[in-house]
């Protein structure tokens, strides 16, 4: 692994709109956002969840043309979404959550009708 790799997945571990879950608590039901998601946004708009999210640069897009949504990305790929995390952190948008995990958690971590809109825009063809 990279030592770029290894100083992204540090830097991630500080990120405030960047949630980690841990295996266990998903695969047992006791992530403790589920259900919660609103909480972390400073405003109770409609959550619009894109799986597979890469880099982030979508969603984040997504986020700044519809401020009047809340955006979640998850990708497995903490060196990917690092990119997408730091240009919400730089410019401060308030509007965009990272969550890196695999997807085939999204029922652990999101209670039935949480999300608004799932996107799966460029699907890995792996």
């Amino acid at each position: 692994m990279s030592r770029t790799k290894l100083k992204k997945f540090t830097q991630l571990k500080n990120m405030a709109h960047v949630i980690q879950p841990k295996r266990e608590d998903l695969l047992n039901n006791k992530f403790n956002l589920k259900g919660a998601w609103l909480n972390l946004f400073k405003k109770t708009s409609p959550i619009v969840v894109e799986l597979g999210c890469g880099k982030g640069e979508y969603t984040v897009a997504l986020a700044k043309m519809f401020p009047e949504f809340n955006y979640i990305g998850i990708d497995i790929k903490g060196s990917r979404i690092f990119t997408g995390a730091k240009i919400v952190e730089e410019q401060q948008l308030d509007n965009v959550l990272f969550i890196r995990t695999q997807i085939e958690y999204l029922e652990s971590i999101f209670d039935k009708d949480e999300i608004y809109e799932l996107w799966i825009t460029f699907p890995d063809p792996q």
